[in-house]
């Protein structure tokens, strides 16, 4: 009765009476979209993709410059076929041409947003307030799947703003969050292993029916709980994100909450880009708003089943467009269908980022994905990051919660040696931490010289 009353009159009255936004809107139409048929989402993304394409042509510096250079015009797309021979924009580009990038919006209709900078170049931005509401609608309905709808009891472990802000816009966030949403924020920065009984009471006092939360905070949570022997309230569903979910620690995470986890993948620059539904088979992508591709080294589809980089247009910011943008992630293609009947395209999976494969000085290319599943089974360590800074030097910084064993600690270096070979050194230290992105998530693995898609830039 209680999540009825906020999802039909508390949220609504506030969002749509008091705010004026079209979110709920957009949301219905979503909810409806969503069952539609493959091609006429295709028709959908097609139409939204010329009028954006239009737009950025004749309000553009940047563009319509470098489409006049190329040959290019939007009424020549007439496929989203087309549309992959259009050039690929890197962060770099959208950073260092910004101003001419930018469409002549005024500013105050916009949310200006800014990346974390995971790369060491954090990315300011901008979107419309329709393009904003129509993000949130997305994630919306995404988390929804899970069972997250409006109105439900959430607890979110989460990355909060560093620094003291002001009383009055911690006290407007508590009013948002904890009263009009109903969730309960706990900052994802900020955690130890001891801090997991008072953690576990928490959530067991709030009693959440959903868990939002960065990967792995959540798995490092999952850990302590199960070493610690603590007992914690099964909610309905778990939710993460933010960073990438291995399948070792979904398996972990599910034993202890005894619920489902549903993987999303979402970005600062787009929101949510996918998630997965209840058949848990890949995540379904937000077709409607966003225009996703895998790509080769040459911006050409990749095939099925093969692993390539994940290049996205945002159909409605034209603010700050973000189109054919290559956002640094890899990913497998394949955009099946899903036995749940949404028409929605699944990715099949998410493989990490770009920089997450080491190159070694023989040659030898390592997915960062070898180490996430060679020290799962090294129960003593906690946490790890693994940095490259140049080819013939491999840093593994680990953190240990109990004592390892001398002869534990040698197998996994002559392991790893073998995989890198002799002409590489690996340098294995004990770290009391594992310094984080700005965005307050862990990059596993860290490459500071690994080969990247060739993105030329035309100006």
């Amino acid at each position: 009765m209680i999540e009825w009353f906020y999802r039909q009159c508390v949220i609504p009255g506030f969002e749509s009476v008091w705010k004026r936004r079209k979110t709920l809107h957009y949301l219905a139409q979503l909810e409806e979209s969503q069952w539609w048929s493959h091609q006429r989402l295709e028709e959908l993304q097609l139409q939204r993709l010329r009028l954006l394409l239009t737009h950025c042509y004749q309000h553009s510096q940047y563009f319509k410059k470098l489409w006049d250079k190329l040959g290019l015009r939007p009424v020549d797309v007439e496929s989203l076929a087309d549309f992959a021979h259009w050039p690929i924009t890197s962060s770099d580009t959208m950073r260092d041409y910004a101003k001419e990038i930018r469409t002549s919006l005024p500013e105050k209709g916009c949310v200006r947003k800014r990346t974390g900078g995971s790369s060491g170049r954090p990315l300011e931005f901008s979107i419309d307030l329709a393009a904003n509401e129509r993000r949130i609608a997305g994630s919306h309905r995404g988390y929804a799947w899970a069972g997250a709808t409006l109105g439900t009891r959430q607890t979110y472990l989460w990355g909060m703003p560093l620094g003291a802000g002001s009383h009055q816009h911690a006290w407007k966030d508590q009013l948002y969050n904890r009263y009009l949403y109903r969730r309960d924020f706990i900052n994802s920065f900020d955690m130890h292993e001891k801090q997991a009984p008072s953690l576990v009471d928490r959530i067991n006092g709030y009693r959440p029916q959903l868990i939002v939360a960065y990967t792995n905070p959540l798995y490092s949570l999952a850990r302590d709980i199960e070493q610690q022997q603590l007992q914690v309230a099964a909610p309905t569903a778990l939710i993460v994100g933010a960073e990438k979910l291995h399948d070792y620690q979904r398996q972990m995470i599910e034993r202890v909450f005894r619920a489902p986890v549903f993987e999303t993948y979402g970005s600062r620059e787009f929101s949510l880009i996918g998630a997965e539904c209840e058949r848990h088979l890949g995540l379904h992508l937000t077709q409607e708003n966003l225009l996703v591709e895998i790509v080769d080294h040459d911006g050409m589809p990749t095939p099925a089943g093969q692993e390539g980089d994940v290049v996205i247009t945002d159909l409605f910011n034209k603010a700050t467009p973000f189109v054919r943008y290559a956002i640094g992630d890899r990913a497998i293609a394949g955009f099946d269908s899903c036995p749940c009947g949404r028409g929605l395209p699944l990715l099949r999976k998410i493989a990490g980022r770009q920089l997450d494969v080491l190159i070694t000085a023989d040659g030898r290319r390592l997915a960062g994905e070898y180490f996430p599943h060679l020290l799962k089974e090294y129960s003593a360590v906690r946490q790890y990051q693994v940095v490259q800074r140049q080819r013939d030097l491999i840093e593994l910084k680990y953190v240990v919660d109990r004592p390892w064993e001398l002869e534990s600690r040698e197998t996994l270096r002559q392991t790893i040696q073998q995989s890198i070979g002799t002409s590489t050194k690996l340098l294995m230290l004990e770290v009391p931490s594992v310094s984080l992105t700005p965005a307050g998530k862990l990059r596993v693995v860290v490459s500071h010289c690994a080969q990247q898609a060739s993105i030329p830039t035309v100006l």
